[in-house]
């Protein structure tokens, strides 16, 4: 009996001495610490002055994940930022030694400027702003003694942008799922609040966040160079793969989807090819191509409901046509073909975004047989297509097909003059626009590409200011980077794995679409393939 006793007491000290490594808080601590070492730098003492948070001083704020929950916030306030900083430490070090938490992601962020607003002045704020784009936190006492980084008022959607204020529900809901006490009624006076942040990654590499702007809270990208933007296309590419089938499918899509995840997985694998894309993308592939069916006159179609379009049919014959330039693989060809049958017919093309379409998927087609059938018919589709507004269609197929089209017929002055006048005519609405649109990124570089070719063929560029159109690159490029699901982004979502990587539209509730996802892969693929030509162009 006692030696049963003995070997009860031995189990339970192996489990407690387990519990404590499990909920030690060292890994914590030295992430802290490399934070530290950036965001209490001496000129960020200086920059936050004696009391940015009001009454409360100083407020520091840390948000912690493992990379696979929502994270958790703690913060401190205290006289001086030291305080503060401590404060906010021991909180989240107590917490986290209960819960066990690792932290993969931490995050750090510290007030620097914070005002008095009425219930009043929020809710017609919120009423004014686009959804999601408050970057403010939100106190509820001037003490910080209840306190929402904009992060979490977004993400928890607690900023009632179509009512205006604060949903009151949504508040109570997030706070109790984040163990912390319930607020009763709203105050008649809120402290809105910004912060200077950073985040330390799975790595340990730091990275500061902006502190204003539209890309408030989101990693300092400047500029975006062709390596950031391969990285930010081999991150969406791994979202894409993380919901492929073993069969090639993507779940719940149909078959223009199924066709734009796939071009958009071999722009990425040829900017960044490896074992992972070389062996999804055929699944992708041949499953495309085994749900065409055929009529009883011959002719090709797809079963689902929305898969007998000119825009399905050439955004099919582009992404197998690409899989076989890339696969260096003739199996689609006769396939591609049958198609390619149906573009040809001037009753397919009913849009001016339809004969966009065909002309890019016939050029492609060309380019793989070098049958002349096919460049005659994206000549013929080519007629007719004029510049488009972006502001209502948001389409850069017409920079794409003009593009596409003065590769294999390069004197015919009428495709570049469309192109830059597409480009030309769209490019402040495209430029000053605040929410992301992926479309104008790749409507813009598909522009500065035909221009490139253009003067190379000895075309004359009179009347086209390339400055203002290399600026608005910029602008997008940059832009871009507020709809990506960093971690600094994605750790403040239901489920961070889910996100991790993708594309999102701020403005939609931070949802994430395929059509997003693949034009933002899309758009940045093109501005690597012309970043050095870009660089150039400004010398």
């Amino acid at each position: 009996m006692k030696a049963k006793h003995l070997c009860l007491l031995a189990a339970a000290v192996c489990l407690c001495v387990g519990c404590g490594r499990e909920y030690d808080t060292a890994r914590f601590r030295e992430k802290t610490e490399l934070l530290r070492q950036e965001a209490l730098a001496d000129w960020v003492r200086q920059e936050l002055g004696d009391a940015p948070a009001g009454d409360a001083g100083h407020a520091v704020f840390f948000s912690v994940s493992d990379g696979t929950k929502t994270a958790s916030v703690y913060y401190g306030t205290g006289a001086s930022v030291d305080e503060a900083w401590e404060n906010s430490v021991s909180n989240a070090e107590e917490a986290l030694k209960k819960s066990g938490t690792e932290p993969e992601w931490v995050k750090t962020d510290v007030v620097y400027i914070a005002g008095k607003i009425s219930a009043e002045e929020l809710k017609e704020s919120l009423l004014y702003s686009e959804v999601g784009f408050l970057s403010y936190g939100a106190a509820f006492d001037p003490e910080f003694q209840t306190a929402l980084l904009e992060q979490e008022l977004n993400a928890a959607f607690v900023y009632d942008y179509e009512n205006g204020g604060i949903d009151l529900d949504a508040l109570n809901t997030y706070l109790k799922k984040s163990k912390r006490e319930s607020v009763k009624d709203l105050p008649d006076e809120y402290i809105l609040f910004r912060c200077a942040g950073w985040i330390c990654d799975e790595k340990d590499a730091v990275y500061r966040l902006n502190a204003s702007g539209l890309g408030y809270g989101q990693r300092i990208m400047e500029p975006v160079d062709d390596t950031a933007a391969a990285g930010l296309v081999s991150g969406a590419a791994e979202y894409l793969m993380r919901n492929i089938s073993q069969k090639g499918e993507i779940s719940g899509t149909n078959t223009m989807q199924q066709a734009e995840v796939l071009h958009a997985l071999l722009c990425a694998c040829q900017l960044s090819p490896n074992a992972e894309l070389k062996e999804k993308i055929p699944l992708v592939a041949k499953y495309l191509a085994e749900n065409v069916s055929y009529d009883s006159d011959g002719n090709v179609f797809f079963p689902d409901e929305d898969g007998n379009t000119a825009a399905v049919y050439a955004l099919t014959v582009a992404a197998l046509a690409e899989y076989m330039d890339v696969f260096e693989s003739p199996e689609y060809l006769e396939l591609c073909s049958n198609i390619g049958g149906r573009l040809l017919s001037a009753q397919e093309q009913e849009t001016d975004a339809d004969r966009s379409m065909a002309v890019y998927a016939l050029c492609r087609l060309y380019d793989i047989t070098g049958e002349t059938a096919w460049l005659d018919g994206a000549v013929r589709a080519a007629e007719g297509i004029e510049v488009q507004d972006y502001l209502q269609r948001q389409d850069f197929w017409t920079s794409f097909a003009m593009n596409e089209l003065t590769k294999y017929v390069p004197d015919r002055a009428e495709y570049y003059v469309l192109a830059l006048e597409n480009a030309q005519k769209n490019l402040k609405t495209v430029s000053d626009m605040e929410i992301t649109s992926p479309a104008g990124l790749g409507m813009l570089t598909a522009a500065f590409e035909t221009y490139v070719r253009m003067t190379e063929y000895g075309g004359s560029a009179d009347g086209f200011y390339l400055p203002v159109l290399l600026e608005g690159i910029d602008v997008r490029a940059e832009r871009q980077l507020n709809g990506c699901f960093f971690p600094e982004t994605a750790m403040y979502m239901a489920n961070p794995p889910d996100v991790l990587g993708a594309f999102m539209e701020r403005e939609n509730k931070f949802g994430v679409s395929l059509e997003t996802i693949c034009q933002n892969i899309e758009s940045y693929y093109l501005y690597c393939r012309n970043y050095a030509a870009i660089g150039q162009s400004r010398e």
